[in-house]
């Protein structure tokens, strides 16, 4: 005699069914956090990206506004170099050779707004498109550039009397989200600061 199979109970069904649906619940939330959360990196990257180019920018801008300063007024900035610390000439800065003379933000404010009216940097302001770095940035920017190197060039240039210098310019600058926090390296604080260096050699006439 033929025996009949066993058949599953309507439980044990019922029961199967709730396992395949929790996992399929499952896998489709974690597809869904993980896309979450690439979007998410995808956006921080892009954000870094941008604050990065700005400081190019910056440390450009920086450098093309000491160029522009101390051609105007050419050897006022050379016969200021002098031996002291300077972060452009590293470990060499305590060398008794080793001159440099330090261009801060603040004198490039001063001669940019002398020349035009404007500073270095526009700050943002709510609700509006101005700011230098956008008005959904809320970052701020520093630049400061140091002369170091100066040497005889031991070049004649035309229609100029004297010898000409040689100068190194270093500028260093860095675009950081404004926090609130009085330790914005702090741990809470969800900031990074990029800096970014840019060298240039120029040649000074005597004036």
């Amino acid at each position: 005699m033929i025996q009949p199979k066993p058949r599953f109970s309507r439980k044990g069904e019922r029961g199967t069914t709730v396992v395949v649906v929790v996992m399929v619940t499952t896998l489709i939330t974690a597809i869904g956090i993980f896309a979450v959360r690439n979007v998410s990196q995808i956006d921080q990257a892009v954000g870094y990206s941008r604050q990065s180019a700005q400081t190019n920018a910056l440390a450009e801008l920086g450098t093309t506004a000491a160029i522009t300063e101390i051609g105007a007024k050419g050897t006022y900035y050379t016969d200021k170099m002098t031996s002291r610390p300077c972060m452009a000439n590293g470990p060499y800065s305590g060398a008794a050779e080793s001159s440099c003379y330090r261009i801060d933000q603040g004198d490039l404010d001063t001669a940019t707004t002398a020349n035009n009216g404007e500073t270095l940097l526009e700050p943002s302001v709510a609700g509006t498109e101005t700011g230098s770095f956008g008005p959904l940035a809320n970052a701020t920017g520093f630049v400061t550039v140091e002369m170091t190197e100066k040497h005889q060039t031991n070049i004649d240039l035309p229609g100029v009397q004297g010898t000409p210098l040689d100068v190194t310019l270093t500028a260093m600058a860095a675009v950081a989200p404004i926090s609130g926090s009085a330790d914005p390296c702090g741990n809470g604080v969800a900031t990074m600061t990029v800096q970014k260096v840019m060298r240039a050699h120029i040649i000074v006439p005597p004036l």
